[in-house]
Order: structure tokens, then sequence, then C-alpha cells
């Protein structure tokens, strides 16, 4: 960070720090004070403070707030090892090792190649079609936007500008594509977190959730790539030197992404079948990772090292989680969501499952900032004891925690997931890649609340 904003979250943090020894003092027990440190987790996130400080720092408020000493943060923290949310940071772990695995083996570039030429790239609407497919297996494969595009960039590219496609219609592509796997992939971590929270089965949540806003998401990308396309061809495009890439795919690589793909396919149908909880997930990762490694003659060594290689960038969603849940244990002892339930009963009384599910839509797209895993638990804690009551089932629980936590990859302002597709695509232009997110944020909106009135 530089400029005022270092200054900002420091004056915030400071003052959070003697407002919390005021409460402390002054028995703040059983009220809305108690829900500082989420306030200041808030502000500090706004503020471009990394994400594992700023819980870090939430969590300091919390227990001086609470006056829990040391060995009780501790202790806390010991047993947040075993919590649901640190499961879902180890599996988000074994994901990214699978990935590196699945990368590394050649088999993510022969399911693109592929992709493309089962759908062909004669006309400039296959290859979209193409594209966009093969964003989305990679991402519910892989886990990742980022990570998804990076892998698919360098073969599309000189495709793309071999049919004179303008960038800014590429990162439109990648986007949508890239976050329409990401909400239906079985072992993603928006998945797994919102399928343990409103204890739905991988199926169910397909069903009510996941299917509904990818398909949205990814049909209105590919009008708006054409649209962008449009409007930026003649002033935007890729260099004349760019030529297409006809390497093929070794034997091995065709063997792997075969062993890949077979494993993910018997393992998920097992777990539908079985009704597997989200703990299957680490069962599946090693397991598919070995036999995509074993057919793609990737050593046992070489597989684990491509396993720490995948797993060391995402070490941070790991840390995030793990203090996460203390953090939330505090504020449960604290006593702030007896006191914001017991303020929200009168007007949840007062109102249907439908204007229940879209107010919390609302404040996780809205008021919650931060990963989208994070905003799923923040959500299931303050929201979750009245599903009940307002009479909420899960299948819509699922689908309001889904949109609320990543409609914001959209809009309504531009998002580190935004920029990097674009940096991805070599595309500079905010704006056409901001009509883009809006209308795939407005097109989900009314989505989830037509979707609201079906399920509740």
């Amino acid at each position: 960070m530089t400029g005022w904003k270092p200054r900002a979250a420091a004056g915030v943090f400071g003052a959070a720090l003697v407002a919390a020894v005021v409460l402390l003092l002054t028995g703040s027990a059983g009220t809305l004070w108690g829900l500082t440190p989420i306030v200041v987790y808030a502000i500090l996130v706004l503020l471009d403070v990394d994400i594992v400080l700023a819980t870090l720092g939430a969590l300091v408020v919390a227990a001086l707030q609470t006056g829990t000493a040391p060995l009780e943060l501790g202790e806390l923290m010991a047993e947040s090892l075993g919590s649901f949310i640190a499961v879902v940071g180890l599996i988000v772990l074994l994901g990214g090792g699978l990935g590196r695995v699945v990368t590394e083996t050649g088999a993510a570039a022969t399911m693109v190649r592929g992709v493309l030429h089962g759908i062909g790239i004669s006309t400039r609407l296959r290859f979209r079609i193409g594209v966009m497919a093969s964003a989305t297996l990679l991402a519910a494969a892989l886990g990742t936007l980022s990570g998804a595009s990076a892998l698919l960039v360098p073969i599309v590219l000189p495709i793309a500008a071999a049919l004179r496609l303008t960038p800014p219609s590429m990162a439109a592509m990648l986007h949508a594509g890239t976050a329409a796997g990401l909400v239906t992939g079985p072992f993603t971590p928006p998945v797994v977190t919102i399928m343990g929270a409103a204890q739905l089965g991988y199926g169910d949540y397909l069903l009510h959730a996941g299917i509904p806003m990818a398909v949205v998401v990814w049909l209105t990308g590919l009008g708006m790539s054409h649209w962008i396309q449009r409007r930026t061809e003649g002033t935007e495009a890729y260099p004349d030197e760019v030529a297409e890439d006809q390497d093929r795919a070794p034997v091995a690589a065709k063997r792997a992404m075969a062993g890949f793909l077979g494993s993910m396919a018997v393992l998920v149908v097992l777990g539908i079948v079985f009704q597997a909880s989200y703990t299957y997930v680490l069962i599946v990762m090693p397991v598919s990772a070995a036999v995509t490694a074993l057919l793609g003659r990737m050593p046992p060594s070489a597989a684990l090292q491509a396993m720490y290689r995948g797993a060391q960038p995402l070490l941070w969603l790991f840390l995030l989680f793990w203090l996460l849940n203390p953090m939330l244990e505090l504020l449960e002892k604290s006593g702030a969501y007896d006191a914001l339930q017991n303020l929200m009963a009168p007007t949840l009384d007062g109102v249907g499952p439908w204007v229940f599910c879209m107010i919390v839509l609302l404040v996780g797209w809205l008021g919650i900032s931060g990963a989208a895993v994070a905003q799923v638990v923040l959500l299931q804690k303050l929201f979750g004891p009245a599903l009940a009551a307002v009479g909420v089932p899960p299948g819509a629980w699922a689908a309001v925690l889904l949109g609320s936590s990543q409609i914001d990859w959209f809009g309504p302002f531009p998002g580190p997931d935004m920029i990097g597709q674009m940096g991805l695509a070599r595309s500079r232009n905010l704006r056409m890649m901001m009509y883009n997110g809006w209308a795939i944020m407005v097109a989900n909106l009314a989505l989830f609340a037509v979707l609201f009135l079906v399920l509740v």
C-alpha cells in the first residue's frame, strides 16, 4: 500500500484497540458493540490491507474486547485447525497441488486443445464457445480464475490474433468462462464452503444454485464478448507477429488427461451416490493427483514436488481460514450474534422468505468485503440461525450464499479478479471490462430474484 491508505488503516486499527479496551472495562457483553471486529475487518480490507493481516487485526481486537488471555487464545487457534473452515483451507491447498500436477503432466493443455478442436475454430463464434468452454473446464478442475486463464492464454491468444479478435473481447470471455467454472466445480473453494454451510449435496447444489448462475454468467459473457468486439474492432488488436501454435500433445499428456478426467468422474459420481460430505474431497484430491501422475509418467517424487509448488501460492488462504475461525468464535462469545438476532427478530418476523433472501444477498454483495469463503462464513454466522424461523430451505440458502459472495466479482466496482483477467488477455480497456461486469451483475441479480421465488 502507498499514499494515505496505510496511515488510515493504522488509525482505524489504533482506534479499534482503544475502543476494545473501553468496551472490556465497561462490560459490553451481549451488545452490538461485539461486532466491532467485523467492522474493523471490513474497513481494513477496503483500505487495501492484506486480507490475512486484516483478519489478524480483527482477531486481536476481538481477543482484547472479550478479555481473552493469550493461553486461551492459543487453545482457540489450536482447535481452529480442526474446524470446518480450516478443512476448507486444506482442501484449497490440495486443489492447488492437484492443479499443478494436471498442468505439469500436460493434461490441462491437452484438454484445452481437445475442446477447441472438438468445437472447431473456423469461425469467431465457434472459437468464442471453445475458449469459454475451456475456461470453464479449467477453472472447475483447478479451482482458480487466474490459474485457469494463465494456462489457457498461451494456447488461445495466437488463434485469437489470427481471427482478429480484440483483447477486450478476449478478457470478457476469460472472466465469464472461468467464473462459471468456479461456481460449478465440485471441489472449488466457494462450492465446498457453500455445500458445507447449507448442508447440501453436490447434485442439489448444482440444481438449486451452481448451474443457474453458471448458465447466466456464461451466456451473458458470450453475448458481451461479441458486443465488445464490434465496438473495439479496428481500434484494438493483437500484434500481427503472433502465430498460431500447432504443437501436438505428447502421448503421455493424453494419458494423463484421461486419468484425470476418468478419476474425477468416478470419484464425483461415487460421492453423489453415497451422499458424501465435503470431507470426501480430502480423499478425492490426492487420489486424482496420483492417477494423473501415474498415467502421465510423472515419478512419485516429482508429483509430490508439483503438489508442493501448486499449494504454496495458496498458503495465504489457509492462514486466512485458520485465523478467521477463532475470530468468529470470539464474536459468538461476546454475545454479539445474539444481540444482532434479537434486533433483527421483529423485522425478520414481518418479512417473507423471499425478502429475507434478497436482504442477505444485498448485505453480502455490497456490505461484506474479502475472500468469497470468508463472506460465506460470516453470512452463515449472522443469518444462519434465522433460517428455520423465516422458512428458507437449504437449496434457497445455498443460492443466497452463492449470489451474495460471487456477484461482486463483476461489480459495481472493478476488483482484482477482473483486472487480472484483463492483464492475461493483454487488454487495457477497463471501460469495456466494466460494461461486461455490469451486464453479468444485472443479469445475476435478476436471476436470483426469480430463483428465490421458485425455491422458497
